[in-house]
């Protein structure tokens, strides 16, 4: 980017060249956390967050006219994953996630304090240093000498030409020292095939109990206290993932024993739950509804049994009183094994809860307090369930208040402490099969990954499939940039609210035209929901009129006025020998006039049945939010067709 781009004040600014070779050695990943120390204007936080669609970038500058500086800078460029640390590093450091990436371009002449300090955050951590003065460079060499680390040193000298009359005239700049420090490198370990893992399941009886305000609050408490923690989500939901995403800074990721057979979906918790220091796992609807809503199956309980998970219910009291309890005893011996070892009285006060804590903890379990109304707290929705973290207004502020709330009004280390009591899990130890494709992936193909407030409804597991199967995601905003990024062989358009962007996609020509133009060369487009409403030829925004969109399909998107095709289904393709199926959820209140007829979509329970989706050798596109675990190969033919990578 050039530095013209950025809001400039008098504070020091990384120039683009530098800045370039800077971020490049950073090696970051979609989902990173980097540290951003000595921030000044924030350029190379903003560059950094560009390409972090789900990682967090923390950007620590001591001085106030810089905080200020990065604060206009990110909201100039629409980032919400920006957060300005004031003050002197490495004090600040304190109850924040521990860092992937570190970038240090000023120290405050504490560069050893602040390098000490990210290496205990994390051993393995990437640390790029920018230095000027061979002072500093000594001061870094001292440092890896000290700690027996082997550094990677490059001097660049940019000269940039200048006008000086009639000729322009080459003016050389300050050399730069850039300086990267890798972190340890530990050999594999066999893994322990019974592993304590710290857990909680937090659920409740019906939706709309707050479940996810607790869980939220629940999780920023935590990592406040010097914990890495570990989000889960039962059922299909991709939208309260991000808002665990936003409180901690790492992935959220889904359990769905729809989506996936019971062992698979205790080998992914385990998978990914035994990085953390403690796992949290938010349920979904009522703790025992199911697929169908007459069934057990995928339903937070089945979750809650497969992980071996104690669960904590909470409770909405606001209305009631000791009838909670006899709601509570329903909940406990519904199913013989209910794994409900607490409670949390939501919307109810200390006073209250005081007086019914006696006849819950006479059922067996434990009472870890109530949580009164507390609209400061209150996390606004609308109709696909709670808005994403970008929309909620003051959402910072919200959050303080919430965990200032949960601290004052709840037994933490009790719930602590349940979840450190939690039994071991067993892992059977599987034929370890590499995927052919993966094997076979020796370079990394770029996919264009559609992230902004238009798109952004993805499940993170099929994300880092993709990565592991050797695609490079490349994330780019159809709201904001005017082309696709370069060399690519996909694109990804996930589900999202493009009908409240409709008319700033349709202003967009150029991205418009770029994607029809992709299309036509042949790249690959995987296209869900709104990204295949982004894909018609007009679609219907809020506000009832219909706007231009990128014309691969043939059909409009329109307003349907209800909630239409929802749940779980199952595809298999119309007219193939192939019977093999994919599994995926849908919800949407806007239809098609071409919703597909390429695909047979079935209902899990009912026996309802439909065709949807468009497909070639090229497209694969259509309401349904699939789920390529539940099929790998199935997503791998479509993406790695020799002929056209």
């Amino acid at each position: 980017m050039k530095d013209e781009c950025f809001i400039r004040g008098a504070i020091p600014m990384t120039k683009s060249e530098v800045r370039a070779v800077s971020v490049s050695k950073l090696e970051l990943k979609p989902d990173s956390i980097l540290y951003d120390v000595g921030a000044g204007t924030g350029s190379v936080s903003v560059e950094a967050a560009l390409n972090l669609p789900m990682g967090q970038v923390y950007a620590f500058e001591q001085k106030e006219e810089g905080c200020e500086l990065i604060k206009k800078n990110a909201e100039k460029f629409g980032l919400f994953n920006v957060h300005v640390i004031p003050g002197k590093a490495p004090d600040t450091f304190l109850n924040l996630p521990a860092p992937d990436c570190v970038f240090i371009g000023g120290s405050g002449g504490k560069m050893k304090p602040v390098l000490d300090a990210v290496f205990e955050k994390n051993p393995k951590v990437q640390v790029v240093i920018n230095v000027i003065a061979l002072e500093s460079l000594g001061e870094v060499m001292d440092y890896c000498r000290e700690t027996n680390r082997n550094p990677e040193v490059v001097s660049i000298q940019v000269s940039r030409a200048e006008v000086r009359g009639k000729y322009h005239l080459m003016t050389g700049q300050n050399p730069v020292y850039v300086i990267t420090l890798e972190g340890e490198k530990k050999e594999k370990t066999e893994e322990n095939p019974r592993k304590k893992i710290p857990r909680i399941l937090i659920t409740a009886p019906s939706s709309g109990s707050g479940k996810t305000v607790i869980t939220a609050g629940l999780l920023s408490i935590l990592k406040k206290r010097g914990m890495k923690v570990m989000s889960f989500k039962c059922g299909p939901d991709y939208i309260d993932p991000m808002f665990h995403r936003y409180v901690l800074g790492v992935p959220g990721y889904n359990l769905d024993s729809f989506f996936l057979e019971k062992e698979q979906v205790k080998e992914l918790f385990l998978e990914k739950a035994s990085q953390s220091d403690m796992a949290v796992i938010e349920g979904a609807m009522g703790y025992y509804d199911g697929v169908g809503g007459t069934s057990l199956m995928a339903s937070a309980w089945e979750i809650g049994n497969i992980t071996k998970t104690p669960a904590i219910l909470v409770v909405d009291g606001k209305g009631s009183s000791l009838s909670i309890a006899a709601q509570v005893k329903g909940f406990l011996e519904y199913q013989k094994d209910s794994r409900t070892a607490g409670v949390i009285l939501n919307k109810t006060s200390p006073e209250m809860m005081k007086r019914l804590k006696p006849f819950l903890e006479e059922l067996g379990i434990k009472c870890f307090g109530a949580v009164p109304v507390c609209e400061e707290a209150k996390l606004e929705s609308r109709h696909l369930g709670l808005t994403i973290p970008q929309e909620q207004e003051k959402l910072c502020f919200r959050m303080e208040k919430l965990e200032e709330v949960l601290e004052k009004n709840l037994d933490i280390d009790g719930i602590c402490r349940l979840a450190f009591d939690a039994e071991e899990l067993d892992k059977k130890k599987a034929d370890e099969k590499e995927n052919k494709t993966e094997k076979e992936s020796k370079k990394s193909r770029r996919l264009a990954v559609a992230f902004d407030e238009a798109f952004c409804f993805y499940y993170q597991e099929n994300l880092e499939f993709l990565e592991k199967n050797g695609w490079e995601l490349v994330p780019f905003s159809p709201l904001k940039e005017e082309k696709l990024p370069e060399n690519i062989k996909g694109i990804l358009l996930g589900g999202g609210y493009p009908e409240i962007y409709a008319a700033d996609l349709s202003k967009n020509k150029s991205m418009r035209n770029a994607i029809k133009k992709a299309e036509e060369e042949g790249v690959k487009i995987l296209a869900e929901c709104g990204g295949f409403l982004y894909l018609h030829e007009s679609l219907e925004g809020e506000d009832g009129i219909f706007y231009p969109m990128c014309g691969v399909i043939l059909g409009n998107g329109f307003r349907k006025g209800r909630l239409g095709r929802f749940g779980y289904i199952s595809l298999e393709r119309n007219n193939c020998d192939n019977s093999e199926q994919i599994r995926g959820h849908e919800f949407h209140y806007w239809e098609s006039t071409n919703p597909g007829t390429d695909f047979r979509a079935k209902k899990p329970a009912g026996g309802r049945q439909w065709d949807c989706m468009t497909a070639s050798d090229t497209i694969l596109a259509g309401f349904p939010h699939l789920y390529y675990l539940s099929n790998p190969q199935w997503i791998l033919d479509f993406l790695n067709r020799e002929e056209f990578l």
